[in-house]
């Protein structure tokens, strides 16, 4: 659907799906064999560990800009790519642009429209570098725009962030163009952002959310160590890590982690909400947890 007054190149990967859909790329692969490229595994990778879009989709990119859209959403300007390539091409500072989105509950198929104006969400605009350090979903993956040439020198020409494992990989290159240039956040609605009943940040299961938790955390902190964050910035993560501990060890059940978040609070003298008191003493006490629901329910 997107129109454009340049030549745009799609690259579409594809995991091994167990369904029809390497058949249907195939098809639109050969009605437009000039544009669209496929790269069809026969086996799944992911499952090996192998970082996908590392390994197999950017290695084929090969145009001045890139930008993403996922299996799960979808773009819904036609005109994305040409107000985006037209602002990057006026503004050499910026390395990266986004937009917000329609939020879409696959469950229920509740639409929230333009979801940040909607809420009242502000994102600035320019050096957003300690802005994207505070836990948030701030950019948009399917509504992003960027620089080739600086997310290849600064990111996958960097042999120390590509030694990490990381799967997440969005919030790492937004903070790696961050350190390098401007991020430009664009109040237009480019895409529909999928709620799923289960995804990697949207889990019942509270192992894999803690782990994604940690793995959030891991890139922050990095970052924050590599590139000498000030000193709020780094107490801001520390506190904000024990305190995702402090939940995901009520909902783990995992003692040893509350003790250890519990503690980390008391000795950096951060305030200790009741709330959090209670998580602490519930998750020690497995007889509050009554207690810990009536309180949740309200």
């Amino acid at each position: 659907m997107q129109k454009t007054t340049f030549p745009f190149n799609i690259i579409v990967h594809d995991d091994a799906s167990s369904d029809s859909t390497a058949i249907i790329i195939r098809e639109y692969a050969e009605k437009h064999h000039d544009r669209i490229f496929p790269i069809l595994q026969k086996g799944n990778q992911y499952s090996k560990g192998v970082n996908l879009a590392s390994k197999f989709v950017f290695p084929n990119c090969f145009g001045k800009y890139i930008s993403f859209c996922e299996g799960d959403d979808f773009w819904t300007d036609p005109y994305k790519l040409q107000k985006q390539v037209e602002f990057l091409e006026a503004n050499p500072d910026y390395g990266l642009v986004h937009g917000d989105v329609n939020h879409l509950d696959q469950k229920t198929g509740k639409i929230v429209e333009a979801f940040n104006k909607t809420n009242n969400i502000r994102i600035p605009s320019g050096d957003i570098f300690d802005f994207l350090m505070m836990p948030s979903h701030s950019v948009k993956t399917m509504t992003v725009c960027f620089r080739r040439d600086l997310f290849e020198k600064h990111y996958l020409q960097d042999t120390e962030i590509m030694s990490k494992d990381w799967r997440l990989l969005d919030i790492s290159i937004w903070l790696a163009l961050a350190r390098h240039s401007k991020i430009h956040y664009m109040d237009e609605v480019f895409a529909t952002y999928r709620l799923l009943p289960e995804s990697m940040s949207r889990t019942k299961n509270p192992d894999k959310l803690h782990g994604f938790h940690q793995k959030i955390h891991e890139i922050r902190a990095y970052f924050a160590e590599r590139y000498g964050a000030n000193d709020e910035i780094k107490t801001m993560l520390k506190e904000n890590y024990c305190r995702s501990n402090l939940v995901d060890a009520y909902n783990i059940g995992n003692k040893a982690l509350s003790r250890e978040a519990y503690s980390c609070l008391k000795q950096s003298g951060i305030t200790i909400s009741q709330r959090e008191k209670i998580l602490y003493y519930a998750t020690q006490y497995t007889w509050l947890h009554p207690i810990i629901d009536l309180f949740k329910s309200r």
